[in-house]
């Protein structure tokens, strides 16, 4: 009995010092444009900034992933209805939503094409504007990406305003 319960806290160790290890590969995104951050999966390359410095792209090794992050001004909209209007574009672009949840602190919204699988995320950030984050990836790897969306939805915060 006693092998077993040593055999069994040993087991649990390696399962959280192994967890520790994972999550001290993360990386870290700053946006100065629209004062957001982000942690960045390992085995994701870095993002690639885009020419207007609103966010960028990163990919998983093997290229069968997507991480897109961006920041964007609410003209015309307030942050709930932006998110209503994004969703409405997944749909008219072919994607079965199959998740959506709208908050004035954050929205988030998931759904199926084919074999692909998104998941989004918003939240306010400073001057009337928003963060986001799109992790597109394959159906068949829906367990292996639940806790790196977990991650980044726990990450994804704003910076502070100036």
């Amino acid at each position: 009995m006693k092998a077993f319960a040593l055999t069994t806290w040993i087991a649990i160790a390696l399962s959280v010092c192994s967890s520790l290890a994972v999550a001290s590969d993360w990386s870290r995104y700053h946006n100065a444009r629209f004062q957001y951050q982000i942690d960045i999966p390992p085995n994701f390359s870095r993002i690639e900034e885009s020419q207007n410095g609103d966010g960028g792209v990163a990919t998983s090794r093997d290229g069968g992933a997507e991480l897109r992050v961006w920041g964007s001004h609410l003209i015309d909209r307030s942050f709930v209805d932006e998110a209503n209007w994004r969703i409405g574009e997944d749909r008219r672009n072919g994607w079965n939503v199959t998740y959506e949840k709208r908050q004035p602190a954050w929205a988030a919204w998931s759904g199926l094409k084919g074999n692909r699988i998104f998941y989004e995320r918003a939240i306010p950030v400073c001057d009337g504007a928003a963060a986001y984050f799109r992790l597109e990836y394959d159906r068949e790897q829906k367990e292996a990406f639940d806790p790196i969306i977990a991650k980044l939805t726990k990450s994804l915060q704003s910076g502070k305003c100036r």
